[in-house]
């Protein structure tokens, strides 16, 4: 009798090291499962990030992004923001990740919107026959839900020459909310922004919203202090990006009229 009561006394306690030795290693595997999961998606779209530079002063004008390549056409496209192209224009320079720069040219840029394509000709001088950069995966902005993974992606401000050129910068969040209308560079609003947690500063603009999977859901765009208050860049916590389903409306548009 003895015996069995001792097994009896025992038997939860077994029960319940099992349960919480299991539960503990779950937590561990989840959190390793949660990692490469960002690992994975940071290391998709820093292959399509690019640097845009102003090829006179060596300064960096924006972030930017590969976009997707047709086969028969004869140039490679850079989705970024419109802001910081309009003074630097006449020169620009954009270089892959793979180190590779080249002359690029505005193929549309509208500051209402702050949506801008570059143009690198892939055909002339030493561009001819050399591999296309790797393009972006592109998502959905319209089907987007509150609290989603959502990772900032963009090119550091430095100068040419500086030993951090070309640094890339990667910073996690959520997608805090959708459908938001923010202030411009120019004063005038910008609509259905994305609102997001992953921050990034006003010399970020151009570089990319990614979701968990590492396909662009929008693209950063530095906010301005307005009506609302609302500024990106500061330590408010609030930062915004155009959706990816403009850009895309826009390079249709380009498409078409090759």
């Amino acid at each position: 009798k003895r015996r069995h009561r001792r097994d009896v006394v025992l038997l939860p306690t077994f029960t319940a090291l099992v349960l919480a030795t299991s539960s503990s290693e779950n937590a561990a595997h989840a959190m390793l499962v949660d990692e490469s999961k960002s690992i994975s998606a940071a290391s998709t779209i820093l292959e399509s990030l690019v640097s845009v530079f102003n090829g006179e002063t060596g300064l960096l004008v924006s972030s930017g992004f590969v976009w997707s390549i047709a086969a028969n056409d004869n140039n490679w496209y850079v989705a970024t923001t419109a802001t910081d192209l309009s003074k630097n224009s006449k020169s620009l320079q954009v270089e892959f990740a793979d180190g590779r720069e080249y002359a690029a040219t505005v193929a549309f840029s509208d500051i209402d919107t702050n949506i801008a394509f570059l143009r690198v000709n892939k055909v002339e001088g030493n561009n001819a026959g050399a591999p296309p950069p790797k393009a972006a995966k592109i998502s959905r902005s319209g089907n987007l839900k509150v609290g989603q993974d959502a990772l900032a992606a963009f090119k550091e401000s430095s100068r040419r020459g500086g030993g951090d050129i070309g640094n890339s910068v990667i910073r996690s969040g959520i997608v805090s909310g959708l459908n938001r209308t923010v202030p411009s560079a120019t004063g005038r609003p910008l609509r259905n922004c994305i609102q997001t947690t992953a921050s990034f500063p006003n010399e970020g603009g151009g570089g990319v919203l990614v979701d968990s999977g590492g396909a662009v859901i929008g693209i950063l765009a530095p906010t301005y202090t307005g009506k609302s208050g609302v500024s990106a860049g500061t330590n408010n916590g609030i930062f915004f990006a155009v959706g990816v389903d403009s850009y895309v409306l826009i390079s249709q548009k380009l498409s078409a009229a090759r």
